[in-house]
């Protein structure tokens, strides 16, 4: 009877769990129904969306692990598929485009290139004679903006009578002026103490060429002031007119169209020279301060050009150091003059016989040669100083006189310009008036 009683209480007692399991199971059912809708897929699908104009990234589809990933191809457009074959065509015409040239290059030698090619490399069709070539070609595009605008930076000296004997080639910056910026001023420019009579002088004895490190837009108009009417420098060279290599502009002496043994160059800076350091000598920057370097170096630039020399390498290599030139060259006259004298002085008491016969010797026996040679060069220096300054006086009448005499396009379009002829014989005749006017205007000052 208990077993009964405790088996029958055991269910009552189950059943009420039971079925509080099967209530708390539904809402968990219906929750899981509620997700399941708000998974579902949308109505505008990425066809749609690819259709209407939307990018669209291709997202592999929600499968079973075990299945293999779907992924969605893209989809060219017209547009792509223009884009795709003209890039096509490019690359096609660039390929043949770069393999004609590179063949082109490999051709024998035209008439009208460098002789120096041809001396390296035979015509030929060879493998080995056409890489060579298209070698040489293809280097040459790259040292053609290496190299100055001509092969010769000045034209042919004149004849000899007319010739100097020496070219002396000179800086601008930091030998001849310096320039400075300041917050106040800007740009200022000072000219060495000296400079005009150095320029003047040694003018009668060498062909002076101004060789610029700047570019010519910044230091032309500097040049033009340092000599208006170029009666002392004869031609004006810039960085342009440089070899350019390793990144240095150099000064290439063999590229002035003169002999290199009878080219002196004056400069400050070493790389300027560095292809011939035997034609230089090195002075240190200018900074601004009054000093007399450059008025110390003539005597020494004077006595090397009246000596007729044909190389002067050996004779600048005979200072020990260069940047003291000047110096050492003063000792050597020093010790020159003492045994000239020693030997004059001998000299006159051998001449006994004639002192005897009260025969005078020439004034000028006693004289050292250089001192001769510096009252001569002076005496020549006047007088060409004179002429200058008459010249000035001309050419100022000249550029008043032609300052509306030019041409303008109106010209050149209706055809009124005259002939070379018929601009000579203006000139001739404009020059006839200008030597008029200005014998007028002197006569005046004269009487005044």
């Amino acid at each position: 009877m208990l077993s009964v009683i405790r088996a029958s209480t055991r269910r009552s007692i189950l059943l009420p769990l039971s079925k509080r399991t099967l209530s708390y199971s539904k809402p968990l059912l219906q929750g899981k129904k509620k997700k399941d809708v708000k998974q579902s897929k949308s109505i505008l699908n990425d066809d749609l969306l690819f259709k209407a104009g939307m990018d669209v990234d291709a997202k592999p589809e929600e499968t079973h692990p075990l299945h293999e990933k779907k992924t969605k191809k893209y989809r060219k457009t017209t547009t792509d598929i223009k884009r795709e074959r003209y890039s096509n065509w490019f690359y096609i015409f660039s390929f043949s485009a770069l393999s004609g040239t590179a063949l082109y290059m490999t051709r024998d030698w035209d008439s009208n290139e460098s002789e120096e090619w041809k001396a390296q490399v035979a015509d030929g069709y060879t493998p080995e004679l056409m890489y060579k070539r298209f070698k040489i070609r293809f280097n040459s595009m790259f040292t053609f903006f290496q190299e100055p605008p001509f092969p010769d930076l000045l034209p042919p000296p004149p004849p000899e009578p007319y010739q100097r004997p020496l070219t002396l080639v000179l800086s601008l910056e930091d030998l001849l002026v310096h320039s400075e910026w300041t917050q106040k001023n800007g740009w200022r420019t000072a000219k060495r103490p000296g400079v005009d009579y150095f320029l003047g002088y040694l003018s009668q004895y060498y062909e002076i060429v101004l060789f610029s490190s700047n570019y010519m837009m910044y230091s032309e108009k500097i040049a033009e002031k340092l000599d208006p009417i170029h009666a002392f420098i004869s031609y004006n060279l810039f960085k342009e007119h440089c070899v350019y290599k390793k990144g240095k502009h150099i000064k290439d002496l063999s590229k002035l169209n003169r002999d290199v043994n009878k080219v002196i160059i004056i400069d400050t800076d070493k790389n300027n020279y560095k292809l011939q350091p035997e034609n230089a000598i090195p002075m240190k920057p200018w900074s601004g301060t009054a000093d007399d370097e450059l008025i110390k170096l003539i005597p020494f630039l004077e006595y090397l050009a009246t000596q007729q020399v044909n190389n002067v390498k050996p004779i600048l290599n005979s200072f020990h150091d260069r940047y003291k030139l000047s110096d050492e060259f003063n000792e050597r006259v020093v010790n020159l003059r003492k045994k000239f004298q020693e030997e004059n002085k001998t000299k006159k008491n051998n001449n006994w016989a004639l002192k005897f016969l009260g025969v005078s010797s020439n004034s000028n026996a006693g004289k050292f040669p250089l001192d001769m040679i510096r009252e001569e060069g002076e005496k020549n220096y006047v007088r060409f100083m004179k002429i200058i300054e008459e010249e000035k006086e001309k050419i100022r009448i000249q550029q008043e006189q032609m300052k509306n005499q030019t041409f303008t396009l109106k010209d050149y379009v209706e055809g009124n310009i005259p002939t070379p002829e018929e601009q000579m014989q203006k000139q001739l005749e404009q020059q006839k008036e200008i030597d008029e006017l200005y014998e007028k205007q002197k006569r005046e000052g004269q009487e005044k």
